[in-house]
């Protein structure tokens, strides 16, 4: 295959030079498009681009925020889910679907997010865009109606909005910005047997999800971080500690005070100290207490993947497929 035969093909599934040039030195994209060929044959690259997959992460299950994330992607976007699967993550697992999106993120940030994923399972849900024609592939206009990680950045009419998202760690649902995106997270996350269900389901004759098969609608959790907070000073205050460690007791003390007047918590220490005074607390007040008072950033390194994608549809760099056999159309002239 030629050089521009490889670069038409990749553009139907990224606008985005970088992704290609990382995505092509990995094994995981590979291995799913050949299964996606092996299961669509010449159709594979127009059924991915009617594609799309939120991955709804702990955070989102036990605040019972997925269902009414589904509803807002059907009401909003017309897409309709059809494929469902629990992903169990674990640090590695992690580490490769945000492998080039974490490098402007905290130490702390980091190890909290790793806490999280692997304290329950997460859920890939798969959609599918019915409409006979398109201008955008399904997965850049969920990544475009998502809302940024950070509150102040959304307008208030966004996914994560409506969700309710209090900071930058409890943002509920990761999104496949693109097609290839899909094709390399569902390599990492599912095993094969998984995604060959997937993406038989894909197909335009498949059936809607049955919602029964996700997890059910209880009342959730509490996200507030500064009632957390307190919940986690008052115990950690009142915790019977052997002499040697009230030292450790007394430095926890010391920081949970003071990131309740404003400071930032050490998490990475703050979690050390509780294993040094031997404190067990409930997880999931440590992860919403921390999400709440950690540094987020790193300034001192970035993400080598930093944007999703959406512009580049917009200028014609991805190419959009209007019909299984057609000729590219640029997204703007797509009826």
């Amino acid at each position: 295959m030629s050089d521009s035969s490889v670069s038409a093909a990749w553009r139907r599934l990224t606008s985005q030079t970088v992704k290609h040039d990382v995505y092509a030195a990995e094994p995981y994209m590979a291995r799913a498009w050949s299964e996606a060929v092996e299961q669509f044959g010449d159709q594979a690259a127009w059924i991915l681009q009617r594609t799309a997959a939120a991955l709804f992460r702990p955070d989102a299950i036990v605040a019972a925020r997925l269902h009414g994330a589904i509803g807002y992607i059907e009401d909003r976007l017309g897409l309709v889910p059809v494929f469902c699967a629990p992903v169990d993550f674990t640090e590695q697992s992690a580490e490769l679907v945000w492998k080039y999106q974490w490098g402007g993120a905290s130490a702390d940030r980091i190890a909290l997010m790793k806490s999280m994923l692997t304290s329950a399972p997460s859920v890939l849900v798969a959609f599918r865009d019915p409409r006979a024609r398109i201008e955008l592939p399904a997965s850049v206009r969920l990544s475009a109606v998502k809302g940024s990680g950070h509150p102040a950045e959304r307008a208030g009419h966004e996914l994560r909005s409506a969700l309710g998202s209090p900071n930058r760690v409890l943002t509920f649902v990761h999104i496949t910005d693109e097609p290839a995106d899909i094709l390399r997270e569902a390599a990492i996350l599912l095993p094969p047997a998984e995604r060959r269900r997937m993406f038989a389901a894909l197909r335009d004759d498949g059936a809607p999800l049955d919602r029964r098969l996700l997890p059910g609608g209880s009342a959730g959790i509490s996200l507030d971080g500064r009632e957390a907070l307190e919940r986690i000073l008052a115990r950690v205050a009142a915790a019977p500690v052997a002499d040697p460690a009230a030292p450790a007791r007394e430095r926890l003390v010391a920081a949970l005070e003071a990131a309740a007047r404003g400071s930032r918590l050490d998490w990475i220490a703050f979690r050390r100290g509780l294993d040094e005074c031997d404190i067990r607390l409930p997880l999931w007040d440590q992860l919403v207490a921390g999400a709440a008072y950690i540094d987020y950033d790193n300034v001192m390194d970035r993400a080598i993947i930093p944007n999703s994608g959406y512009r580049g549809w917009l200028d014609a760099a991805g190419l959009v497929l209007a019909d299984p056999y057609p000729a590219p159309r640029r997204p703007r002239d797509a009826g």
